[in-house]
C-alpha cells in the first residue's frame, strides 16, 4: 500500500514539474538553439536558469502576443527569450497589470518591460511624478510590429472624426500606462479628451460596452481576442457584436525593451539588445519565431 502511494505521489509529482516546464526554439545563423524555462511562481517563468547573465523581466497579459496560459506563451514571449539567450542571459519574467510593470521597470525592481511602445520624450512619469518616462527608461531598437486603432459602439457616430484633434472633449477609453501613438499621448496629456482610465484591455472593453466612454483605443489584435473571450463567458454576447473598429488603422507601433536605467549594467544590456535584434532581423529569425508559433499553435 505504501509503495503504491508512493508511486502515485512521484507520477502526480513528475506530471506536475513538466507540466510545469516551457521551451523555446529558434533557429539563427549558428544552429538551432532551444532554451528551457518553468514556473517558478504564480505569474512567473524562470528561462535558461544556468546562463551566466540573469536578468529581471515585467510584462503583461497582452493575448495574442504574449500570455501566461497562451500556446508557447505567444510569440513575444519566444522572441524576447530567443534574443536574450543569444547573448548568454537568462531571465525571470513576471506578468504583471501594466501600470505595476512599468512603475517597477522605471524605480529599478527590474531590469527590462516588454513589450513596450515608443515613448514621446515629454511623456510624464506615473511612477516619479515631475519627471519624464524616458529620465528613468531607455528603448531598444523594435524588434516586432503591432496596429493601433480606436473602437467604438456600432451605432455610434463618428463622422466628426477627421483627425485626432477633432475628437476633443470625447469621452474615451485607455489603459492605464499605455503608450498608445505620439499624438494621441500628446493630447491625452494635454488634457484635451476626457479619459477614463481601465486596468486592462478587457475592462476597457466593458467600459465601451456600458457606455461609459464613446471609444477606446488598443491593437486590434487584443481587443478581438479579448472580445472572443469576454463574448464566451459574457452572457451579452450582442452588446460585444456590437463593437467595431474605427477605420482605418491610426498606425502600426513598433515593440521594444525599455531598460531600466536604474540597472548598473543598462547600456551593456541594451548594446547587447541591439545587436541581437539587428542580427535577428538580418537572419529572418524574428520573422521564423512569429511563423513558427502560429504554425504551432493552430
Amino acid at each position: 500500500m505504501l509503495i503504491a502511494l508512493f508511486l502515485l505521489y512521484s507520477f502526480y509529482a513528475s506530471y506536475s514539474f513538466a507540466s510545469d516546464q516551457i521551451s523555446v526554439t529558434y533557429r539563427d545563423y549558428k544552429g538551432t538553439h532551444s532554451v528551457t524555462g518553468r514556473k517558478i511562481g504564480d505569474h512567473s517563468f524562470h528561462y535558461n536558469m544556468n546562463a551566466p547573465k540573469q536578468v529581471q523581466v515585467t510584462t503583461l497579459e497582452w493575448q495574442p502576443y504574449i500570455g501566461q496560459s497562451l500556446c508557447k506563451q505567444g510569440w513575444v514571449m519566444q522572441a524576447v527569450i530567443a534574443l536574450l539567450h543569444s547573448q548568454n542571459y537568462g531571465a525571470t519574467v513576471t506578468f504583471y497589470p501594466w501600470a505595476r510593470a512599468v512603475a517597477y521597470a522605471e524605480n529599478g525592481k527590474v531590469d527590462l518591460l516588454v513589450p513596450e511602445y515608443f515613448i514621446e520624450p515629454e511623456a510624464p512619469s506615473d511612477t516619479f511624478p515631475g519627471t519624464r518616462r524616458l529620465d528613468h527608461l531607455t528603448l531598444s531598437e523594435p524588434f516586432g510590429w503591432g496596429p493601433i486603432a480606436l473602437y467604438k459602439r456600432k451605432n455610434y457616430n463618428t463622422d466628426h472624426f477627421t483627425s485626432l484633434a477633432a475628437l476633443a472633449d470625447e469621452r474615451i477609453g485607455v489603459v492605464r500606462g499605455y503608450q498608445n501613438t505620439p499624438e494621441f499621448d500628446r493630447l491625452m496629456d494635454a488634457g484635451k479628451f476626457n479619459v477614463i482610465e481601465a486596468v486592462d484591455d478587457a475592462h476597457n472593453i466593458r467600459l465601451l460596452m456600458a457606455g461609459r466612454v464613446n471609444l477606446i483605443i488598443g491593437d486590434p489584435e487584443v481587443i478581438e481576442m479579448e472580445v472572443e473571450v469576454l463574448s464566451r463567458n459574457d452572457s451579452d454576447i450582442s452588446q460585444l457584436q456590437n463593437l467595431v473598429m474605427v477605420e482605418p488603422i491610426l498606425q502600426m507601433n513598433g515593440l521594444f525593451f525599455a531598460v531600466s536605467k536604474r540597472n548598473k549594467n543598462g547600456k551593456a544590456l541594451l548594446f547587447e539588445l541591439n545587436q541581437a535584434i539587428a542580427e535577428f532581423k538580418k537572419y529572418g529569425v524574428l520573422d521564423e519565431i512569429k511563423y513558427n508559433t502560429a504554425k504551432s499553435c493552430k
